[in-house]
């Protein structure tokens, strides 16, 4: 079985301790503690080597949505937060930080472990309102490192277009793939072409790029 490595990031070692004890079996291997994203950088830079991030974030403030963007340029770990709440304004800057995943800590341990499951496996784990929550940052300067820019006229084409829209509908590549009547590996090959044309670091800004360029999700039957 794959196993991963998790460092967990927050200033609450009590808290930090129990979310230890909650995922350390199975797949995931609890590896370091850090009270911030810089004291993260500092052990990644001392030869630390997270699969997976784990960030408690307290209350979206400016300084830790920073710390997210430095998190995304300093490793190529997945990141997920972890809220007190599913606030609008720290959820659509978290995504644009850099963030894979934006989780809210009140979740059952079962939707918890699942949901980091399906992050390391590539996945978007949204909460059931982020279409509304992610509209509102359309009108927010970016906050990514790399910012998400339109492509040339036509260069997305209309299966490229679907991917995106059922991407917004949640959809993992599994479902796009029985959805569209094509192969998940054709899925993830279209999923590929569409970051390198719109300038996208991972899944999440797909979507914000998506919304912010007017595509809706995609129903299927």
């Amino acid at each position: 079985m794959k196993t991963w490595n998790v460092m967990l990031v927050d200033h609450d070692r009590l808290f930090s301790a129990a979310l230890a004890t909650l995922i350390g079996g199975g797949p995931f291997r609890v590896s370091a503690h850090a009270a911030s994203a810089d004291d993260a950088l500092d052990l990644i830079a001392e030869g630390d080597r997270p699969d997976l991030i784990v960030l408690a974030l307290q209350d979206g403030m400016p300084e830790e949505i920073a710390g997210i963007r430095r998190l995304r340029e300093g490793t190529s770990a997945r990141i997920v937060v972890l809220a007190d709440t599913i606030a609008d304004r720290s959820l659509s800057q978290s995504l644009k930080a850099g963030a894979d995943a934006y989780l809210n800590k009140s979740m059952s341990s079962e939707s918890l472990l699942r949901s980091l499951r399906l992050v390391m496996l590539g996945e978007v784990v949204y909460p059931t309102n982020v279409a509304g929550l992610l509209m509102a940052a359309v009108n927010e300067r970016p906050l990514s490192p790399t910012p998400i820019t339109m492509p040339p006229s036509g260069d997305l084409s209309k299966r490229e277009v679907q991917i995106l829209r059922c991407l917004l509908a949640g959809q993992s590549n599994k479902a796009i793939a029985r959805n569209l009547h094509i192969t998940e590996s054709t899925v993830k090959m279209h999923f590929k072409n569409v970051m390198r044309k719109i300038n996208a670091q991972n899944r999440t800004q797909a979507a914000v790029w998506a919304i912010q360029n007017g595509l809706s999700p995609l129903v299927t039957a």
